[in-house]
């Protein structure tokens, strides 16, 4: 399944495709960032939830944890109609 997720990093906008796979890890890609060059967030990220919070590959641990947890706001709602049409989410 693939979402776009969208952040604030240092004031701006950056929009991330996101690929999720079936145990939950996520492999988001920077689309767009709308602010300065010198504050570009990480091109790419590999996120998973651990407990309450998302636990990313780079060093921020405050963006992993927005990006994750706006992932999770854009994939709840595609899974669980997922669970009630019957289908399975990586199908």
């Amino acid at each position: 399944m693939e979402v776009k997720a969208v952040v604030i990093h240092s004031g701006a906008l950056a929009h991330y495709d996101v690929a999720i796979d079936g145990d939950g890890t996520c492999h988001a890609t920077l689309s767009t960032y709308k602010g300065s060059p010198e504050h570009m967030p990480p091109q790419k990220l590999t996120l998973k939830k651990e407990g309450r919070h998302w636990v990313g590959d780079d060093k921020e641990v405050s963006l992993s944890d927005e990006l994750g947890y706006a992932i999770e706001i854009k994939a709840k709602p595609l899974l669980e109609e997922h669970k009630r049409s019957g289908s399975h989410p990586a199908g």
